[in-house]
């Protein structure tokens, strides 16, 4: 038994560690940036470098291998256009779509968080900064009289002493401790050494006009979001000054709603002011946003507490407010502020208070729990704060007697995070099937024609038919393009091409042309026949081949390759719109100069790519020049010894020296080499020597006959 547990124990081990070398990667669309999140063990080193037009990331894990297979599936711009990992235990490069820039912080010891937004590299500071210099009055004996009379330039001296100098330094050090640039070590309250306060001016040696600043304060917000300006930060309110808990009494609703009614005015028709307030809260608090904000109209001052009154209103309806938001930036506060700021801007911050956020949900009645727990959970799903979800729907499952379809879509956005696909593709099909989940069906639908688009997976007939009937019903309403691309989508991943290419041309919003048209393309050339890709590919409009992303030009241009058609592949891999990418359009448009025949064209596109794609089509260059000891030499280089052989021997050198089995090429040149040496002769024994030259002929012979042997099929 001991035996059987330390065996366990080794297995277990083992896996762990091997479990522990893959850094799965997240990705996430925000309003202005992109973020990538990696988990990696505690206490892991990274470094974030900037590239021209990109970025890389180096983790401290022997052998790390980065799992990218569901980024892209969730990002919408071209912010990041491709991930890639030369080999295990290299760095993940990224590169950008657009002129952005690569910050990174590292999140609860655990997560690298990198968020790529626009904006300019800036050159990095130098480390060298000469000490300053006093200045000293010239002689003026030491200057020629040829060069004329000295002008003096006198500035207007700057009445600053000690302690005035120390009071601008002290504003300086708090400035730069706030925008997180350095720590603070304060002293301890209490009593200490007295230092006498002097009043001595300036050092007569030094410049008289000098004010106090740094590097950063002429960055203009360029470094990120930590640089944040003092007074761009609102000030926190507390629970006890929001005082949601006490807008309803314990009376029903319909009870207080009839009294506050009932008095709403007084006489000459005068609205009562504190009665509307009232039942504006009252509304508001019930989740009657649209009654509540219709109440806050009829008033004709608004104060800041009506303010955060129409402003959680808004909230409750899901609407975008009308003014300015009271909640913006109010999520690192400890207080319910932090809950209603991430629900009023949809997306959490990176300093927020996600303890703040869940007691202050906690603490909502029941029946705003159930409403708003899955906007909460999904806001904090999309945050990568997957536990902190968990959290908020099991708190709506202790309340909910019935799980709701809502509730189960964002349980399947919390599975489908953690990377249970298999539990999300279930939770999401019963949504999808539910007869009276109303909207919730068909968005649950388009999440799973996303994932199945993004796994590469397909659809049942009854999916298909459900994309079709919520196409054709929810058409004429906000969803309606939505359902229109799932639709088309859904076609694709049932391999009806051209069905989904019909449909493609006739959306009604074009905004969702491009995103379903580079869907379905991609589609059809990892999947369809090719009659079927010549027919789409070859005869598709100009206003459609522009709609294009690069990684479908590149997914088509590689197809197009393999089926020999160079001049469609290089006009597609040389698009005058492409920017990222360049290695791979680079190959793509030297395979296509290999097919036309023209190996120097080749060449020339890939002279800056080392990779070992690159490598492979230099051989076949260089085999079609002729130069076959540089194509067997390079062939060397890729570890492939047998065509290196085949390729010196064609040059007639010598094989390559490997320690593994050479090949039938090697055979081939070490036999002719053999056939090329002259026999040995016996001038002084004249019958052995003629004996000898009888068995140099059987074996010559021998050599021939297997030399043909080898080389008539090549």
């Amino acid at each position: 038994m001991t035996r059987f547990c330390a065996v366990v124990s080794i297995l277990i081990a083992v896996a762990s560690g091997a479990a522990s070398k893959e850094v799965t990667v997240r990705s996430g669309e925000h309003d202005g940036y992109t973020r990538l999140v990696f988990n990696v063990p505690p206490d892991t080193g990274w470094v974030l470098a900037q590239q021209k037009n990109g970025a890389t990331l180096t983790v401290e894990v022997d052998d790390v291998t980065f799992q990218t297979r569901s980024v892209f599936g969730r990002l919408t711009t071209n912010r990041l256009s491709s991930l890639s990992q030369s080999q295990p235990g290299t760095a993940l490069n990224m590169e950008f779509g657009c002129d952005c820039v690569a910050s990174a912080f590292l999140f609860r010891n655990s997560m690298i968080v990198v968020d790529i937004a626009p904006g300019i590299s800036l050159p990095p500071l130098t480390t060298y900064i000469p000490p300053p210099v006093l200045t000293r009055e010239p002689d003026r004996e030491s200057h020629p009289k040829r060069l004329g009379l000295k002008v003096d330039l006198k500035l207007p001296p700057l009445n600053m002493n000690e302690q005035e100098f120390r009071d601008q330094l002290s504003a300086r050090l708090l400035q730069g401790a706030d925008r997180s640039l350095l720590d603070l070590n304060l002293a301890p309250v209490g009593p200490r050494n007295s230092s006498s306060v002097s009043r001595t001016a300036v050092p007569p040696g030094l410049s008289s006009n000098i004010h106090l600043s740094s590097v950063f304060d002429d960055l203009n917000g360029l470094l990120g979001a930590e640089l944040l300006q003092i007074g761009d930060r609102p000030t926190c309110f507390s629970t006890t000054e929001l005082g949601f808990d006490h807008w309803s009494e314990a009376r029903p609703f319909h009870s207080q709603v009839a009294d506050l009614r009932a008095g709403l005015y007084q006489e000459f028709d005068h609205l009562d002011d504190e009665r509307a307030a009232s039942l504006a809260k009252l509304y508001a608090f019930y989740g009657f946003g649209a009654e509540a904000i219709r109440v806050l109209g009829l008033m004709e001052t608004q104060t800041p507490e009506l303010t955060r009154v129409s402003a959680i209103a808004y909230i409750m309806d899901d609407r975008q407010m009308s003014g300015p938001n009271p909640f913006r930036k109010l999520q690192r506060c400890d207080s319910d502020a932090a809950l209603w700021a991430v629900l009023s801007e949809s997306e959490l911050a990176s300093e927020a208070d996600v303890e703040a956020i869940e007691q202050a949900f906690a603490r909502l009645p029941e029946h705003l729990r159930r409403t708003l727990g899955p906007r909460v959970s999904s806001i904090l799903v999309d945050a990568q704060e997957l536990e902190a979800a968990r959290r908020v729907l099991r708190s709506v499952d202790r309340i909910e007697l019935t799980e709701h379809s809502s509730v189960t879509r964002v349980k399947a956005k919390v599975a489908e995070a953690a990377g249970d696909d298999e539990r999300a593709e279930s939770l999401l099909s019963e949504v999808a099937s539910s007869p009276g989940a109303l909207t919730e069906a068909p968005l649950a639908l388009a999440r799973l024609v996303d994932k199945r688009w993004v796994d590469r997976g397909a659809v049942t007939s009854q999916e298909l038919g459900l994309a079709a009937s919520y196409a054709m019903e929810f058409r004429r309403s906000e969803i309606g393009p939505m359902m229109a691309r799932t639709h088309a989508v859904a076609l694709g991943l049932s391999h009806e091409f051209d069905s989904a290419l019909d449909l493609i041309k006739t959306l009604p919003d074009r905004e969702e042309v491009p995103v379903t048209l580079n869907r379905h393309l991609q589609l059809l050339a990892e999947r369809s026949d090719d009659v079927t890709f010549l027919r789409q590919t070859l005869a598709m409009p100009s206003e459609l081949t522009d709609l294009l992303s690069t990684d479908t030009a590149i997914v088509l241009s590689r197809r197009l390759a393999s089926l020999g058609f160079a001049a469609q592949t290089f006009a597609l891999a040389n698009r005058q719109q492409d920017s990222t990418r360049r290695s791979e359009r680079a190959r793509l448009r030297a395979r296509a100069a290999l097919m036309d025949g023209r190996p120097h064209q080749a060449m020339l596109e890939l002279e800056s790519d080392a990779s070992k794609n690159a490598v492979a089509l230099r051989v076949q260059a260089m085999s079609a020049v002729e130069d076959y000891a540089a194509a067997g030499e390079m062939s060397r280089e890729l570890g492939e010894t047998m065509t290196a052989n085949r390729y010196l021997w064609l040059a007639g050198l010598p094989p390559a020296v490997e320690s593994e089995p050479a090949g039938k090429f090697a055979d081939i040149n070490a036999t002719a080499t053999a056939l090329s040496e002259p026999p040995i002769r016996l001038p002084a024994r004249p019958l052995a020597d003629a004996a000898n030259l009888l068995d140099d002929s059987a074996k010559a012979r021998q050599q021939i006959a297997e030399l043909l042997d080898s080389v008539k099929n090549e």
